[in-house]
């Protein structure tokens, strides 16, 4: 787990929405025989929202799903990360005229739960407003990537927005 070590200027671990998402996490989950889930592992990073987002996040992605011994799913889950993330930038970020001094450096945060035979791909930010499906432009090169998480995935959604934002979650099936 990413986690800002003692006088890191990295940005720290927030309560929300990534953990009001993992508070979400078992309703997602496959339950175990006591009823609950218990995640086989959790990594998690800040992004920034610049041009090297997408590469750092695809990168963290290969890196922790090979070390959890879960090459065959790689693949699908970059291709998720990237759309999630894609959406996050494009439509999760405030964008007023002067971004104000105090503006968290790292206003995304990718996380992925391993649990069983899922792993959750997880993109926050700080928007309220939620992921809309929608049918896209034949024409268009831009529309589809929420259908691309769609078939991808075997569920996907979102957390209940707060003033904090919201995560956009997408559960791959994995196989080890």
């Amino acid at each position: 787990m990413t986690i800002r070590p003692a006088g890191s200027t990295a940005a720290p671990f927030p309560t929300l929405p990534l953990g009001h998402w993992l508070a979400q996490a078992p309703r997602i989950l496959p339950l175990t025989d006591d009823r609950t889930a218990h995640p086989d592992g959790l990594a998690a990073r800040a992004l920034t929202a610049d041009g090297q987002a997408a590469a750092e996040a695809r990168r963290f992605t290969h890196t922790t799903l090979s070390g959890w011994n879960l090459k065959p799913v790689v693949d699908n889950a970059l291709l998720v990360v990237t759309e999630l993330l894609t959406n996050a930038l494009r439509y999760g970020l405030t964008k007023p005229a002067a971004p104000p001094r105090d503006a968290a450096p790292h206003p995304l945060w990718l996380g992925l739960l391993r649990c069983r035979d899922l792993v959750l791909c997880t993109v926050c930010d700080h928007s309220p407003d939620v992921p809309v499906l929608r049918e896209p432009d034949h024409l268009a090169q831009s529309g589809r990537g929420l259908h691309i998480i769609d078939c991808l995935s075997s569920s996907w959604g979102w957390t209940t927005p707060t003033a904090d934002g919201k995560a956009v979650w997408a559960a791959l099936p994995a196989a080890d």
